[in-house]
């Protein structure tokens, strides 16, 4: 069953008479009965190496065997019979097969010591060369097929040659192709398909041709290389090679082109660093092989070309692994060979995609992150990237790299028991019958091999043509252990190869935004939306399979199995479970049982025995009675284990040398697993002290690390203690007593029960690996990585502009730098992980913790922004709170770790610790998307905008004279307060909703429901119901909305706004609740009449109508609250006086309902006022009269009481982690589940709140005040991943509590509604809601003095001061104006005066002062006045009649006049009387004193400014929406219009192409500045465009923190003429200085 590392049999056909090549053909085994010569070199590697092949003069030979298409010339000149194969191999390039206009042409290029044919024949038979079976595809037939060939035999006295004389002979041969009437190569598309040293040939040829304009057009056509196994980063065995024949008598001397292979060679690392930078516009696919060679009578085994080496890293790489070995991967079979159609594929792809851009050019296809790819299934829509895929679920390892490990250790023959099962073929084909079971559970002991068995149940589903998805977990894998990334890992796989489902996936992502990766979702979420909301509701063409590895070492497997189990699919899906013996879930199957297997000894033995039996007899070839003696033995010993097995071999194999030996070896062999650990133990700990140092840590980086370290990153993460390795790998397997494995060069523990023994006490003596030791030493080492100044560097250099443009700006680039640096990543992501399971006790490590965050902290923050997940931010977070948490309880109820002094330890450092950790959590939440677009402002852009008082802001902010700063925000720490939206000051919210990818606000009075986007709070749309709404609902995808009017029930399509559904409302009975159904199809209305009636939504009818009947007394009565439960099937409740009562709706309504236990009128719960159902449908909240809140349990009739609660409004989280409460003064408390203690309070000063609610990720609340929905997001609220944060070794029966937060809202302060800035950058003037106007400092905001006040209950919402600063005047929202003279009277004294104090019927739009102040303009939507500063009286008056689109600018070239601007005309008016200047118009043309009417569908003018060198005016014009202080980016146009076109006798605004581009960039004009103009785009950068510059000229500045996006606040910000930028906050101004210099 098994193959065992160190002594899997050979590969190599022992028919075969002769020796094969290193780059091609299996190895082949000498006769055993022949000796070697002594002259002969040593076998471990010659014996897997080619002979010299003899080219000579080929003979061009035609056969009929390659198909013509009608309508196609074609000859294939590939075929050659057996016998002529020695002579059929060519040097140079060989047309294979000729086709009149080709699509493309293919180029094969072999490897080290390979041939033109052979290469690419199986069993370097010719008949069986591959490439010419591509004539027969229907797909790839119009493809032109060559050969190239080169002297690469490094046995002989062939010259010296090297990879550059192959690659420039290469070239040499495309430029002067000629064969008959074939056409040229260079005239279509060419792609390369090589093997092993022969991709080094193409990319050198690809670099010098690029280079040398002779060559440089054929290489313009390179459309793609696909790699076989190329060594891209060279092999180890290449200097093993070369000492081999260096030695060797033949006198072969050593290769310079097999020098280049070595891992260290300088010319390797010259191509690399020249392909990466030119290979930009290729496709470009690598394969690697997965298996093993074994190299002559030792059986030494290894990849020849490891992952590492056989794959490019690079964004546009698709790369994958193939199941075979470094000769096998480049020749096949036969026509259905696994691989073989992988690669088809490939060229099918590429063929797809050349003909579909024949017309429009050549475009690439492989775009996006580099990460592995199942190429074997059906090709990807051109239209639909995988890439898509890869960012939507964020899975980026290949699943079948782990099954090609599991499938490398099966031997032919093996397994197949369990395919042959009847209840295992009747689990496969009753799939199609509904009755049968869909799971199939698979029983083990440990070491067993059920992991194997699962490798082959996968195996047999492929070749069956089976649609397979499959997952094997790991406990030593923290991510891969997650039933969420189980999820992401099928749903994935499933995608790759089922286009509908891709499809629908993508679609999902583009409506919602939604992503699944491990930065954002659960297992819920992911549940939810992809399979219950895709997978199970689509019917696929045939069954799924799911095959589900080591279920037990899932992290929530209880959770996994009960939802597979209670899956009711719309097409068959069966689920393969392996595991250890578990109890399954309650109520699990309960229909349909699973089929279950436990495995016995029984069953295993044929395979052990076979095992047993090839292993013995590979190692033991000549005497059969001690095979048959050492077999019988291990098999009595084994107990059915094949990892007893596997391992006993290996400690054996090198101890068998006489018959002696061999007895005593095997008496001493132990017998259970545990005995052979002990025995594995003490050889590791029988090593010189060196040694055994060496081997335990390494056995300690493996048994802690978050995941399986690779090769490279073991050898770092070792140094400097040990350094210099020469073969790691094989130091690993040697020196670490078989604890290890290394496949697919990571190293991993060889089984969990291996762990489990390396971690155990036995007896009195400790551990072998101590986990505080080992945890407090890679965290060390991890931050001492990180703090070095050389990472700010390397990652500048990958931000580059030529860098970002190459790999996306969205790509993940820290996988990159990895491959330069490859423990930059570990260190990165995990090195908090280890700190939070450390010792407290080690002076070190807090020493290297505290350089660390004050001297590296920015670089490492930057790194995880080039990876672009910011979850690695959060998530480090709360291992530094987990840290802090061991610290404090450690310091207050003393020794935890065991001898401990934390003296060195303070108190204030505690604190420090747990600031850093809020402040990583505040940078994702405040600046997280801008960190991703830009990492590299960590540094120079987000500490400026951090509270003075975090340590981001004492730390990193910088005093520098040109550096940007904030100033005017006067707390210290951090707000919780993210934004802050309004539906209208004239409007009523009534409810909220949170959605995944929206924020959905009830005015029901008005019948809208109005909906931003939950990301950036911009507005997404207004849902307008035109009727009075009382509820509305979201469906459980988050797609729709459904709202209850008063006539009408509709149903509404929340990504576009439409209405897909309408119910009429029938009957008088009113409605209490509104909810979607089980199925997609169902909408539930129930009514105060006690009624649930159930709505087929295709047909709108009722389907379903329960009404209970039972108590009589109650029922025909209208109920206080009626509330159903999340699944639907119950419903609850409540009339004043009497308990709550619960029904099951799919019983009869006849039944008796569940009642509370009360024991008396006056209990609690008979006052209910609000009910709750809790997420899992068993246990309902009742808020009580006197406000006391009862848990009330249905499954257990338990009733709690929670007395200190005390609210008003609340709702639960949807995991039902958190209660949300407000009393009955407006503040707000989070709660925590199961005993509701105190997490997070929200002190608010008397404000009523009147809905409230969480988002679905339970990480922001939402509530509604007024007019107002205000977003939080709390730190607290942010949680860690799904497997516990907290160290419970050491946690004992201890249980940490958690400090509750406490803050005061500041949104309840008086607001900033105007404001206003002098002309030298020295004050500034602010309007706010309480009618008071204040002027302020700009260099750090201090209030000065009041200057005047409207009435407390107006709030300013106009406000300007002249630019002499002698002028003040405001607007409040009840029409009234007040203007005051201000003589400065010393610093910062004014004497205030007044001017006028007047009402209008309609609140100001604009204010103006003429030049030289005399006059002021008071214009309004209908209405412009004039007013004499001098005389204080109204000199002149205009009233339009209507609403008008205009704005006023004094005219720059003749002060006396006045400029209308509007989106259609520039008019010209006299200051002192109002009117026109220019000569009489049209009245279609000019507006002028009487109506005039406008389209509602007009622009208006919002904003105007002139450009300070006056040469150029801009304004910028919008959608009219009624309300002029509505200011939506949507549909904004600007316009730039030339002063000396003023002159023209009808100037109008003057509009380019370039203003268009512009102005999609723009979300908010902020101003001008010298020539430029300012304004804030779509991903809220303060950017500056120079005015008639190329759109592309754009520069960004700087970009503000997410909670100053209040749309409100954002419209009033200003930038003064010193380019200082004003933005309010609540009720006090942001000012930014020096930004535009950045």
């Amino acid at each position: 069953m098994l193959r065992k590392i160190g002594i899997r049999p050979s590969l190599r056909d022992p028919q075969s008479p002769e020796q094969t090549d290193i780059d091609n053909d299996d190895c082949t085994r000498r006769p055993q009965n022949t000796p070697r010569a002594l002259s002969e070199p040593s076998n471990t590697l010659l014996d897997a190496l080619p002979e010299s092949t003899g080219y000579g003069n080929h003979q061009r030979k035609t056969s009929n065997a390659g198909s013509s298409y009608p309508g196609e010339e074609a000859t294939d000149l590939s075929v050659a019979s057996a016998h002529d194969a020695r002579t059929f191999d060519h040097l140079g390039l060989h047309l294979v097969r000729h086709i009149q206009d080709a699509i493309c042409d293919i180029i094969f290029v072999h490897g080290l010591g390979g041939s033109a044919t052979k290469t690419w024949s199986w069993k370097r038979d010719t008949a069986q060369f591959w490439p010419a079976w591509l004539s027969d595809d229907e797909q790839l037939y119009k493809m032109r097929v060559f050969t190239f060939g080169y002297n690469s035999n490094y046995r002989g006295s062939a010259t010296n040659l090297n990879i550059t004389d192959f690659a420039k002979d290469l070239l040499f041969h495309l430029l002067t192709f000629s064969h008959g009437d074939s056409k040229p190569i260079g005239g279509r598309p060419i792609a390369f398909v090589a093997h092993s040293m022969g991709g080094l040939v193409v990319k050198k040829a690809y670099i010098i041709g690029k280079h040398d304009p002779e060559f440089s057009g054929v290489m313009a056509q390179v459309y793609g290389m696909l790699f076989l196994a190329t060594p891209h980063r060279g092999s180890h065995y290449a200097k093993i090679l070369n000492n081999i024949l260096s030695t060797a008598p033949t006198g072969a001397p050593p290769k310079a082109y097999v020098a280049s292979l070595d891992a260290q060679s300088e010319a390797l690392q010259d191509i690399n660093e020249q392909f990466r930078k030119i290979c930009q516009d290729l496709v470009l696919v690598s394969f690697w092989e997965t298996t093993k060679v074994s190299f002559g009578l030792t059986k030494a085994h290894d990849q020849i070309v490891e992952k590492e080496s056989a794959t490019l890293g690079y964004p546009q790489e698709t790369s994958s692994g193939l199941n075979a070995d470094h000769h096998t991967i480049c020749k096949f079979q036969h026509r259905e060979d696994h691989n073989y159609i992988i690669v088809r594929n490939t060229l099918r792809l590429w063929v797809a995609r050349m003909m579909a851009t024949d017309e429009a050019g050549r475009s690439n296809f492989f775009t996006g992150v580099a990460r592995p790819l199942a190429l074997h299934t059906t090709p990807i829509d051109i239209n639909t990237s995988v890439s898509q895929v890869t960012a939507i679920l964020g899975i980026r390892e290949a699943a079948e790299d782990e099954l090609n490990v599991h499938r490398s250790y099966v031997f032919e023959g093996t397994c197949q028991w369990i395919i042959r099962r009847r209840d295992f073929q009747a689990w496969i084909e009753g799939l199609v019958n509904t009755q049968a079971s869909n799971a199939f559970w698979l029983f083990g002991l440990p070491a067993t091999g059920k992991t194997i068995l699962s490798s082959v149940v996968i195996d047999h589903l492929k070749f069956l043509g089976k649609s397979c998805q499959y997952h094997f977990f790991s406990s030593g894998h923290q991510s891969k252990r997650t039933a969420a990334y189980c999820l992401r890992s099928i749903a994935t796989q499933l995608a790759i190869t089922d286009e509908d489902f891709r499809l629908n996936l993508v679609t999902l992502h583009k409506e919602t935004g939604i992503t699944f990766n491990t930065q954002n979702q659960p297992f819920r979420v992911i549940w939810e939306k992809i399979f219950e909301g895709i997978i199970l509701k689509m019917r696929f063409q045939q069954p799924l399979y799911w095959i589900l590895d080591a279920v037990d070492e899932a992290d929530q497997y209880t959770l996994l199995i009960s939802h597979f189990a209670a899956m009711q699919p719309k097409s068959p899906i069966g689920v393969f479970f392996a595991s250890r013996p578990i109890k399954l879930p309650a109520l699990t199957y309960r229909d349909t049982p699973p089929i279950t297997l436990f495995l016995t000894e029984n069953d295993t033995y044929g395979d052990v025995h076979t095992y047993v039996k090839r292993c013995v007899e590979s190692i033991l070839p000549n005497n059969n009675e001690i095979q048959v003696d050492v077999i019988r033995q291990i098999l009595d010993k084994a107990s059915g284990s094949f990892l007893w097995v596997r391992l006993a071999l290996e400690t054996l194999e090198h101890n068998w040398h006489t018959e002696e030996d061999i007895r005593r070896s095997l008496t001493e062999l132990p017998q259970g697993m545990e005995n052979l650990y002990d025995r594995m133990l003490a050889k590791v700990q029988n090593q010189t002290p060196r040694l055994r140092a060496m081997a335990e840590r390494i056995l300690s980086w493996a048994t802690y690390s978050w995941r399986p370290l690779g090769v490279s990153e073991l050898a770092v993460a070792l140094q400097p203690e040990f350094t210099g390795f020469v073969r790691l790998e094989e130091t690993v397997l040697e020196i670490c007593g078989h604890f290890l494995s290394v496949n697919n060069s990571r190293v991993s523990i060889i089984h969990m029960t291996a762990r489990d023994f390396l971690l155990k006490k036995s007896g009195d003596s400790s551990p072998f690996i101590n986990s505080r030791e080992v945890h407090t030493h890679i965290a060390e080492i991890c931050l001492r990585h990180l703090s070095s100044d050389k990472w700010r560097r390397v990652s500048k250099q990958f931000q580059s502009p030529s860098e970002a443009s190459k790999y996306g700006k969205k790509q993940n680039r820290l996988l990159l730098i990895g491959m330069d640096y490859p423990f930059l990543g570990y260190a990165t992501c995990y090195w908090a992980f280890h700190l939070s399971k450390a010792h407290l006790s080690s002076q070190s490590l807090v020493d290297t913790l505290q350089e660390f965050l004050n001297s590296y902290c920015l670089s490492w923050i930057e790194a995880i922004a080039l990876s672009q997940n910011l979850r690695y931010l959060t998530r480090s977070a709360q291992y530094l709170k987990t840290y802090v948490k061991r610290l404090s309880r450690a310091k207050g109820s003393g020794p935890f770790d065991s001898p401990i002094s934390l003296t060195f330890f303070p108190d204030q450092l505690v604190g420090v610790i747990k600031s850093w950790a809020n402040d990583f959590v505040r940078v994702v939440g405040k600046f997280g998307s801008n960190l991703l677009q830009c990492p590299s402002s960590v540094y120079t852009l987000i500490p400026p905008f951090c509270p003075s008082g975090s340590m981001i802001g004492e730390t990193f902010v910088t005093k520098k004279e040109r550096a940007l700063t904030v100033s005017g925000l006067p707390y210290d720490g951090w707000n919780d307060c993210l934004a802050s939206v309004s539906i209208g000051d004239d409007l009523t919210a009534s409810k909220v909703l949170a959605a995944d990818r929206y924020l959905l606000v009830l005015a029901g009075s008005e019948g809208s429901v109005f909906v931003w986007y939950a990301d950036t709070c911009e507005t997404a749309r207004v849902i307008r119901h035109r009727e009075y709404v009382s509820l509305m609902a979201l469906d459980d995808s988050q797609n729709l909305v459904a709202t209850a009017g008063t006539q009408t029930y509709r149903i509404w399509d929340l990504g576009s706004g439409d209405e897909i559904h309408r119910i009429q409302k029938t009957g008088q009975a009113l409605t209490t609740a509104i909810a979607f159904g089980a199925k997609s199809s169902e909408f539930l209305i129930s009514r105060d009449d006690c009624s649930i009636t159930t709505y087929d939504l295709n047909r709108t009818i009722p389907i379903s109508v329960f009404q209970p009947r039972n108590p009589p007394s109650l029922v025909q009565s209208c109920p206080k609250a009626m509330v159903l439960s999340p699944d639907r099937s119950k419903v609850a409740m409540a009339w004043r006086g009497k308990p709550p009562l619960v029904w099951n709706m799919s019983a009869d309504p006849a039944q008796h309902p569940q009642q509370s236990r009360t024991s008396k009128n006056t209990d609690a719960l008979c006052g209910p006022e609000t009910l709750q159902w809790l997420p899992d449908g068993d246990s309902l909240l009742v808020l009580c009269h006197n406000t006391m809140v009862i848990e009330w349990s249905l499954l257990d009739e338990e009733q709690i009481e929670y007395s200190h609660i005390q609210p008003r409004e609340m709702a639960v989280s949807r995991d039902g982690d958190f209660l949300l409460t407000s009393d009955h003064a407006g503040t707000m408390s989070v709660w925590l589940f199961p005993r509701l203690s105190l997490l997070y309070r929200l002190v608010n000063e008397n404000e009523y709140i009147r809905s409230l609610t969480f988002s679905p990720d339970g990480q922001r609340f939402y509530d509604i005040r007024g007019s107002m929905c205000n977003v939080w997001e709390p730190d607290a609220l942010i949680r860690a991943d799904e497997e516990s944060l907290e160290d419970q070794s050491s946690a004992g029966d201890v249980s940490i509590t958690t400090e509750p937060v406490i803050r005061s809202d500041e949104s309840s302060q008086c607001l900033v509604t105007a404001l206003s800035s002098d002309s030298e950058d020295r004050y500034f003037c602010v309007g706010r809601d309480n009618g008071t106007v204040i002027i302020q400092e700009a260099l750090d905001g201090k209030r000065i003095r009041k200057v005047y006040g409207h009435s407390s209950t107006s709030a300013v919402n106009s406000l300007l001061w002249s630019p002499s600063g002698r002028y003040m005047v405001s607007g409040d929202d009840s029409g009234r104006i007040i203007a005051k003279r201000l003589d400065v009277k010393g610093e910062a004294k004014w004497a205030v005066y007044a001017l006028l104090d007047i009402r209008l019927s309609e609140s100001v739009q604009q204010f103006l002062f003429s030049q030289d102040e005399k006059l002021l303009l008071i214009s309004t939507a209908t209405s412009d006045y004039i007013w004499s500063t001098r005389k204080k009286e109204q000199v002149c008056s205009r009233h339009w009649g209507s609403r008008q689109s205009r704005r006023w600018l004094t005219h720059p070239l003749e002060p006396s006049l006045l400029i209308w601007i509007d989106p259609e005309v520039v008019h010209t008016y006299t200051w002192d009387s109002l009117e026109h200047s220019d000569p009489p118009q049209p009245a279609s043309k000019t507006p002028h004193m009487s109506t005039v009417d406008h389209p509602s569908t007009k622009k208006v003018v919002q904003w105007i400014a002139l450009a300070e060198d006056k040469q150029t005016i801009v304004f910028e014009s919008l959608p009219s929406t009624g309300h002029f202080s509505t200011r939506s980016s949507s549909g904004l146009h600007i316009d730039i219009l030339s002063t000396s076109d003023l002159r023209r006798q009808h100037p109008h605004a003057l509009s380019s192409d370039c203003m268009a581009d512009l102005a999609g960039r723009v979300k908010r004009l902020i101003g001008t500045y010298k020539d430029t103009i300012v304004f804030l785009d779509y991903d809220y950068w303060i950017c500056t465009w120079r005015i008639e510059s190329a759109v592309l000229d754009v520069k960004r500045h700087f970009f503000l923190p997410r909670d100053w996006l209040n749309s409100g606040t954002l419209q009033m910000a200003v930038l003064n003429r010193q380019g200082t930028f004003l933005c309010p906050k609540y009720g006090d101004v942001a000012i930014v200085r020096r930004g535009l210099r950045l």
